[in-house]
């Protein structure tokens, strides 16, 4: 940069950018004038030209630039910028060597094995702020090795183990012998502890222990709470359908009822669930389903959910096919759908008890469940035989179990052949097992273990002869690509094309990512990538207050994530422009999320595309309830984080983070707020105005959707909402919502239609945004300044394309740095 331009910076800029203030941490002071120094000053000057441009530096209340000096200022950056990034892309942005993430290792065991293993005992390695694919963040250590050889042990057993074929049966359950039962057995206790306080307290002769009491307040809160709760259980029991079948309902507000399978075989496999049930015809629709699930009734891990169309009187039989991993222990268990958290559950029953006397009352009734498997389409699987392979005539162990590692360690490490070296100490290690006394399979098994936990596997091995980059082998490129699309590796057809020396041409290499991206594993792209660009851990953040959100439950939250999976699945198969995903007239929904939209005319678990018309709020990522999940607390939506997240993931201006020192809003409690009310007071700190001026008014054009993505026209705000053992409702006040506000180029909107409309036209800044996150995210590294000409070049080549998501990953995928190490 010209020298000139510093006294410019020193006379506007450093009253806030010096090295004594250095807000924001940039110290301008010390910034170098020659951008290509190195990355992080580059970046420095990148944003420094950002913040000029969007005319948000110098502050409002500073004093400003003149003309003449920020337009000389802004075309000589502008200038030495672009020179620089040249510079930099030549010798900047270095993949650096990583290991698998747990996805990764999970995906490639499954590939070698057979099935999908637990690998929960892994470290998770999506708290790093960036991808999961960042190699920088992918550490390593003693502790981290013991884990992936205890996981891998763990599986190799189940897969190796030498269980016979488990025989296919099929298993009735009647659940008014065991579910029904309770209700009857506890309505009789509940008859006699208030016959024995009756008979306590019309006596005064007899001591209360007699009577099973401690003394005269214990049987009187005795019979008044068996009183209470009677009432329940005789409104159960007098149901005639209660003794031929079971009601799927909870007791006291605290009990979440199952009715539960025989144990089925660890041996995995299908089976066949059903279930013959019904519901009343005046039961809400979102009441009219049952939860499936597998474990323990302590633990146990939710499969998912189906609608009930029966009723009690017409009940219908359902049929749902469950694939199981072998290893799996536990039963089936059937719930009715209800709020997991023990405190809403307690809510929900105390409301409807305040309004009928009774509590919560039955909604669906289950006749019973018949459980039939397990079936396979093969036995063993083919994977168990590749992994043991019988000894041949002639064959000692030795030289069978160098085979075997061979075998193994050949795939394991991705078609790279084990050094001979690494292959005579598995070797010499299973003899000495063999020696100790163990047999052929517990043997083999602790050998490939240590394949599974080495370095080898571990790390994406792409070895070079020197410090300069090289071309990937097409073998690597293969690897590269497959883990890319799949998180897996390669399959069959891909080796091949690479063994063959023909992937790294274009054409081949572009028919084999249009292969992969149509394969089912590539969900995994869509949605461990989406997950992460979209920052969507915020989904699962916070519990929801059944008094304020009863709509809102655990199957509601499933089905946001996956309608915002499903969204760009389809958006990427049926070839649309990326920005379909900033405005859009159709929603990809279920029957769960129909009912929470109040959408008519969906049924089954299923996602599919439905056409809204231009009038629905739904459509695009802002018309699902994700995004607004994220942008709330659990009980109250947040126009801050809604703004934030706006700008950083669909406009591709992230504004900085807060500073530590945010004044607290707690001494508002017990006052009644709007929510632009509210957000507005961080404006009058100065540490929090500038940011809050640019981010508050787009999430104010989000207000119309509660915390839960509902639509609502007025806000209602509850005091002392916190404590969710206070089952009715506090103190409130509605408010009129005001969603207008202006976007950072000055456009002004009235409503979230506005809004959505004008953030539509932001496709460019979506786009780059886009971009910049899939380069990150295939490269295993964070985006960088010397990546800006790769950025360019693969937004302008989808751009000629339709924009269309596949466009983008093919441009990045036939880019030179995709394709070197």
């Amino acid at each position: 940069m010209p020298k000139k331009h510093f006294e410019v910076l020193r006379t506007y800029c450093f009253d806030c950018h010096d090295s004594a203030s250095r807000e924001g941490q940039l110290n301008l002071e010390s910034l170098s004038l020659e951008i290509s120094q190195d990355i992080p000053t580059a970046e420095w000057w990148s944003k420094i030209l950002a913040a000029l441009n969007a005319g948000e530096m110098p502050p409002m209340d500073a004093e400003q630039i003149t003309d003449n000096e920020k337009a000389a200022l802004l075309e000589d950056l502008s200038v030495q910028m672009v020179k620089a990034r040249n510079i930099l892309s030549d010798s900047g942005g270095e993949i650096t060597l990583r290991r698998l993430n747990r996805r990764e290792y999970q995906n490639t065991l499954e590939s070698l094995l057979g099935f999908r293993p637990d690998v929960s005992n892994l470290p998770a390695d999506d708290g790093t702020g960036g991808f999961d694919t960042a190699g920088a963040s992918l550490f390593f250590s003693a502790d981290q090795f013991e884990q992936y050889r205890a996981t891998a042990t763990a599986a190799l057993k189940i897969a190796l183990s030498d269980r016979m074929k488990p025989r296919s049966q099929t298993h009735r359950v009647e659940p008014e012998e065991t579910h029904s039962k309770e209700y009857f057995d506890r309505q009789e206790l509940l008859l006699d502890a208030i016959k024995r306080a009756d008979a306590f307290l019309a006596q005064d002769s007899k001591p209360p222990q007699d009577f099973g009491f401690r003394d005269v307040a214990h049987a009187e809160k005795q019979s008044e709470r068996s009183r209470v709760h009677l009432t329940q259980m005789q409104d159960y029991t007098r149901r005639p359908q209660a003794r031929d079948g079971a009601f799927l309902l909870r007791y006291e507000g605290h009990k979440r009822p199952a009715i539960s399978t025989p144990k089925v075989s660890t041996a995995g496999g299908r089976y066949i669930l059903r279930i013959r049930a019904g519901a009343y015809d005046d039961s809400p629709p979102r009441q009219r389903y049952v939860e499936y699930a597998i474990g323990n009734p302590k633990e146990y891990q939710v499969l998912g959910q189906v609608k009930i169309p029966g009723t009690v009187a017409k009940p219908s039989v359902i049929e749902v096919p469950i694939d199981l991993e072998p290893g799996t222990s536990g039963a089936f268990h059937i719930l009715w759908r209800d709020y997991e958290e023990q405190a809403s559950r307690y809510v929900t029953h105390r409301i409807q008890r305040e309004k009928n006397g009774i509590g919560q009352l039955p909604v669906v009734w289950v006749d019973w469940v018949e459980v039939e498997g397990p079936l396979f389409d093969e036995w063993p699987i083919s994977a168990k035989v590749d992994l043991l392979t019988p000894q041949r005539n002639g064959e000692d162990n030795a030289t069978h179990a160098r085979r075997l590692i061979e075998s193994f360690a050949t795939r394991a490490f991705r078609k790279r052949p084990p050094a001979e070296e690494y292959v005579d100490k598995l070797v010499g290690r299973y003899l000495e097992k063999r020696k100790s006394g163990q047999n052929h399979v517990a043997s083999i098994i602790d050998s490939y273990a240590l394949i599974l936990s080495s370095p080898g596997f571990i790390y994406m091995l792409e070895p070079r002869g020197g410090d300069h980059p090289e071309r990937l082998t097409d073998r690597e490129l293969a690897v590269r690509l497959a883990y890319f699309l799949w998180s897996a590796p390669p399959d069959a057809e891909l080796y091949a094309a690479a063994d063959a020396g023909t992937l790294s041409r274009g054409d081949v290499l572009r028919a084999q990512t249009n292969r992969l991206l149509q394969d089912p594993r590539s969900d995994e792209f869509i949605s461990s990538f989406t997950h992460q660009w979209l920052d969507m851990v915020r989904l699962d953040m916070f519990d929801f207050d059944a008094r304020f959100h009863p709509e809102f439950d655990q199957a509601v939250r499933r089905s946001a994530r996956e309608e915002v999976y499903s969204t760009i699945r389809h958006v990427l198969d049926q070839q649309l422009p990326l920005g379909t995903l900033l405005k859009a007239d159709f929603v990809m929904i279920n029957d769960v999320l129909a009912d929470f939209y109040s959408l008519p005319g969906v049924e089954g678990p299923h996602f599919r595309r439905m056409q809204v018309p231009p009038t629905s709020p739904r459509g695009g990522l802002l018309g699902t309830a994700a995004i607004h999940v994220m942008g709330a607390d659990g009980t109250r939506s947040v126009p801050a984080v809604r703004g934030a997240w706006i700008l950083k993931h669909l406009l591709h201006d992230p504004p900085p983070p807060p500073p530590a020192n945010i004044p607290q809003l707690s001494r508002l409690a017990g006052e009644p707020r709007s929510g632009r009310e509210l957000q507005t007071l961080h404006q009058d700190a100065p540490q929090c105005a500038q940011c809050h001026r640019k981010i508050d008014p787009i999430g104010f054009g989000l207000e119309n959707f509660t915390a839960a993505g509902l639509w609502r026209e007025v806000e209602t705000v509850y005091v002392d909402s916190s404590d969710a053992k206070k089952f009715k409702l506090s103190k409130s006040e509605s408010f009129d919502i005001d969603p207008s506000g202006t976007l950072i180029r000055g456009e002004e909107f009235s409503n979230y239609f506005e809004l959505r409309d004008a953030i539509a036209g932001y496709d460019d800044a979506f786009a780059r945004g886009f971009t910049e996150h899939l380069i990150a995210y295939a490269l295993g590294r964070s985006y960088q300044i010397s990546d800006h000409n790769l950025a360019s070049e693969i937004t302008q080549q989808a751009s000629e394309e339709g924009d269309r998501i596949d466009a983008f990953i093919h441009a990045l995928v036939q880019s030179e740095k995709f394709q070197t190490k």
